[in-house]
């Protein structure tokens, strides 16, 4: 009889982060702490470009950014790991693709997905959308206007407070020489003051 191998939890919390704001810090901090209850680590999956999104900004200062995020967040004995599979793609990326690669390629990983309820509305119409309801293990984050009215099969609410920011916003307050230093994290406004 084959024994079953036991599979490492990884957390997998992706987004543009560009640039990442106290809320992506927020909802990192709640991976770590839960990342830490369960013996879980902790993957960044920072995006590619997508159909719905082209992020004009290098890779070096994404992972940059990415950096200062980590090292505005207390991560205790988590260990955060960046992923830069999508940011390596010379295609456009889509979660189906992302999920389903990144399980061929650890199978000694359970991936639990983090999604905003924004995205949790419109997954159905993603491509292959309602498998990932279906199937995918998932923490969900309410994002403020928008509350989590049904959760994934194998969805979880993860309680975060966030801030009512976008990266959008502190992109455009930046355009607009008005102050950011409230909305994203010390080590991420020494890179965006340069």
């Amino acid at each position: 009889m084959e024994q079953s191998r036991k599979q490492t939890d990884t957390i997998i919390y992706g987004g543009a982060f560009n640039p990442p704001t106290r809320a992506h810090q927020a909802i990192l901090q709640a991976c770590v702490d839960r990342a830490e209850r369960t013996g879980a680590d902790v993957w960044l999956l920072p995006s590619g470009d997508r159909t719905d999104k082209t992020i004009e900004v290098s890779r070096d200062d994404r992972l940059r950014m990415l950096d200062a995020l980590i090292s505005d967040v207390l991560t205790r004995t988590v260990t955060i790991h960046v992923d830069t599979s999508e940011l390596d793609q010379a295609k456009q990326t889509e979660t189906y693709d992302t999920v389903t690669r990144l399980s061929l390629l650890h199978m000694d990983r359970r991936f639990v997905w983090v999604f905003g309820s924004d995205s949790v509305t419109t997954m159905a119409q993603w491509r292959h959308g309602e498998w990932l309801v279906d199937n995918l293990p998932m923490l969900i984050v309410e994002r403020p206007g928008v509350p989590i009215e049904e959760l994934g099969r194998y969805a979880t609410r993860l309680d975060v407070d966030t801030l009512a920011t976008s990266s959008t916003d502190v992109k455009r307050r930046l355009a607009a020489q008005e102050p950011v230093d409230h909305l994203v994290t010390p080590s991420v406004m020494k890179l965006l003051v340069k």
